[in-house]
């Protein structure tokens, strides 16, 4: 690592940040890769190196690192060899970036289809002093679809001699004809652990003593990107050479404004509690301190993520990075609360740091995402409604939703009085009679049985029901005189299927009494004459297995005759019907 830092000092024109001082120069200087690093040290010892990487992974987890290393690792004079010399005249030349056979191109902004042209004749010519022309491509997702395409031969069948490496953080972005024509290797996240010695190696080399908290709260926060921990660290350097001994965790907390696992846990203690109160006071405090809005949502979200992972994979768990009496703490809130009640408020933090990234309001926003967190599971879920839906036919009322069982769950603030409860109506016992005033829950619990069938339900939606009285009786009244709704009772089968209904519904027989209204005088509509069916009608009923479910309704049948009407000369179309709606013979 020494060999890797410049001879500068910070206060020089020259100054370069510690991410590039200490880029690693060979693969037992990187962290956190061994399967990729692995791989790649057994390509090279075997001499069966692949003309074509694809390197996937986060930010900062070193794909541009290792793409460099290995291009050092082909064109070393002791090579190819998984352990460059780093003193040869090649490489020097590509650590400091003038050998002219080792290409970094940004695929970000050389995406076009005439930037490969180019590409490939550049590719096309021989090395100018190395073995092997290495052309690193890196954000290679953010190429178009016709330079990927343009860039498909010459990536399967390169000149000999030519080794291409693409970078990229988005996988899924990469065509699956590029992908097919690479070895894929996935860079993982670095561990904390791998993380805080890295730091910990830095802050040594540049002789500052940083305590072990800090490093360990530094290498937390980044998310396992190397380069983003190398940036944090640099920011806590100066400081920590001028404080000396004083500098501690929360001097770091306060330079970076950052909340802090006991912060954290205390607020999140108070938003399982329901209390909304303090989640809004907590945000206003810190937005008073000037710490980022959506960073302090992502460390409750992670809290809360910490008490997720307690509950479903133990105590014991080693997922979660905290130990001591902070560990314990979050155990005993763990046991408290339940699951459904923490799927909630991280669902309501993700959304609230979602529109954070939008939106500019960020207090209003973040003060929202609070109380919604806080009031996360008080409401009942969609799978109670319908339990409820299906148990009593109604749903419950917005006034008083169904209490949630679990700790850390709050009574609904209002709700009927006991009498009310008490007096609310029950599911009848299949087989036992319904009085008159059971008419809406009938119609309901039929409603909630058609669910799946959303014509008939609809239809219904139209009717008044009286009954079932005694005797089993209930009268089915459709209070509207669209045609559409009047044709469909009108049918025979649609009422078989509703009475089917409603006997399930009740648990009984009944006997159904349908009045439909007639077009335009509101009256009962007279039942359908019964019409035997004609010869031709009884044969199409025998060939297809049929049977008469309906006549022609009366608009639809066939009028007398008018004898000073003018005889059908044979132009019309229309089907040869008698006048009691069955096929002529």
């Amino acid at each position: 690592m020494a060999a890797a830092r410049d001879k500068e000092q910070p206060g020089d024109a020259t100054y370069q940040v510690v991410a590039r001082r200490f880029r690693p120069t060979s693969f037992q200087q990187m962290v956190g890769q061994d399967e990729v690093l692995q791989s790649l040290r057994v390509a090279l010892q075997q001499g069966r190196v692949p003309h074509a990487f694809l390197f996937s992974g986060s930010r900062g987890v070193g794909k541009t690192t290792s793409a460099r290393i290995l291009a050092r690792c082909l064109n070393c004079a002791k090579g190819p060899t998984p352990e460059p010399c780093g003193t040869c005249a090649t490489c020097v030349s590509i650590l400091d970036g003038s050998n002219p056979d080792v290409l970094e191109i940004d695929a970000a902004s050389n995406n076009l289809v005439d930037d490969v042209r180019r590409l490939r004749e550049t590719v096309g010519f021989a090395t100018m002093q190395s073995r092997y022309r290495v052309v690193i491509l890196d954000e290679a997702h953010m190429m178009t679809k016709n330079a990927f395409n343009a860039f498909l031969k010459t990536l399967e069948e390169p000149p000999p001699g030519v080794v291409f490496v693409l970078a990229t953080t988005e996988l899924h972005k990469v065509p699956d004809t590029i992908r097919s024509r690479c070895q894929v290797l996935l860079f993982k996240r670095v561990g904390e652990d791998d993380l805080k010695r890295r730091l910990g190696a830095i802050a040594a080399a540049e002789k500052v003593a940083v305590p072990d908290d800090v490093l360990a709260e530094i290498a937390m926060s980044v998310r396992g990107g190397v380069r983003d921990a190398e940036t944090a660290l640099e920011r806590v350097l100066p400081l920590a050479r001028e404080l000396g001994a004083k500098f501690d965790l929360a001097a770091y907390r306060a330079l970076v404004a950052r909340v802090g696992l006991d912060a954290v846990v205390e607020v999140v203690e108070r938003l399982l509690a329901g209390d909304a109160k303090a989640g809004v006071h907590f945000a206003r405090t810190l937005q008073e301190q000037g710490a980022d809005e959506r960073e302090a949502l992502g460390e409750i979200v992670e809290a809360l993520r910490w008490l997720l992972l307690l509950r479903i994979d133990g105590a014991d768990t080693g997922l979660v990075p905290v130990s001591g009496a902070l560990r314990e703490r979050l155990q005993a809130m763990a046991a408290a609360t339940d699951d459904k009640r923490l799927d909630a408020m991280v669902g309501a933090g993700l959304l609230g740091r979602e529109r954070l990234r939008r939106l500019e309001d960020r207090g209003v926003v973040f003060e929202v995402a609070m109380v919604r967190m806080a009031e996360a599971g008080a409401l009942p879920s969609l799978g109670d409604l319908v339990a409820e839906l299906r148990a009593g036919g109604v749903a419950a009322p917005a006034t008083a939703p169904k209490p949630l069982s679990g700790a850390g769950a709050r009574p609904p603030a209002g709700g009927p009085p006991a009498s009310a409860r008490a007096a609310a109506p029950s599911s009848p016992k299949p087989g036992a009679p319904l009085p008159p005033a059971a008419a809406g829950d009938l119609k309901g619990r039929v409603l909630g049985a058609l669910k799946d069938k959303p014509l008939l339900a609809g239809t219904l939606e139209q009717c008044a029901f009286q009954g079932p009285d005694a005797d089993g009786r209930v009268v089915v009244t459709l209070q509207t005189e669209r045609k559409m709704y009047h044709d469909r009772l009108a049918s025979t089968a649609v009422q078989q299927d509703l009475v089917r209904a409603m006997q399930d519904a009740a648990g009984r027989p009944l006997k159904v009494e349908w009045r439909l209204p007639t077009h335009g005088n509101g009256g009962v509509a007279a039942p359908s004459p019964k019409v035997d069916p004609g010869d031709a009608t009884k044969r199409v009923m025998g060939a297809f297995k049929g049977r008469v479910v309906q006549v022609n309704p009366e608009d639809r049948a066939a009028k007398p005759k008018d004898p000073e009407a003018p005889a059908n000369d044979g132009g019309s179309d229309a089907p040869p019907w008698d006048g009691g709606g069955n096929l002529q013979e």
